[in-house]
């Protein structure tokens, strides 16, 4: 696997380390294409005047920029693409997707991150730091 390169302090860049519901959850919001192994993803979290979350699975690249509190146009898992408004609560980055709400909390050196369909699969992952 080929490890994106980490520049600027504002970054935190992650290897998955553990996931829960995540082939439902993928199965439940319709997408089939994303078949990857904890050890074969990496999130890269940029946080400064705007935010930039990029997801490497596998030899896929999905990234969504954003500023918290504005409308946005991001991307989804399926290649949709829709406008919403991205939020912090509490610390803690919070998109409406379409079909599920995505939050993500850097703590310490992990990230956690959630995928809740309402009245449905709640997707939870945890990723470590990766060590420069």
């Amino acid at each position: 696997m080929q490890t994106p390169r980490r520049r600027g302090r504002d970054r935190t860049q992650v290897l998955r380390t553990s996931q829960e519901n995540y082939q439902e959850f993928l199965q439940a919001i319709g997408v089939s294409h994303v078949e990857v192994d904890n050890q074969d993803m990496v999130t890269d979290i940029y946080q400064g005047a705007y935010y930039r979350i990029a997801k490497f699975m596998g030899p896929d690249v999905l990234t969504n920029t954003f500023m918290a509190g504005r409308e946005a146009e991001l991307e989804d898992l399926d290649g949709t693409t829709f406008t919403t408004t991205v939020n912090l609560d509490g610390g803690k980055i919070k998109i409406q997707f379409p079909k599920y709400v995505y939050t993500a909390e850097v703590s310490g050196d992990k990230l956690v991150e959630m995928n809740s369909i309402p009245g449905g699969i709640t997707n939870r992952m945890v990723s470590k730091r990766l060590v420069e």
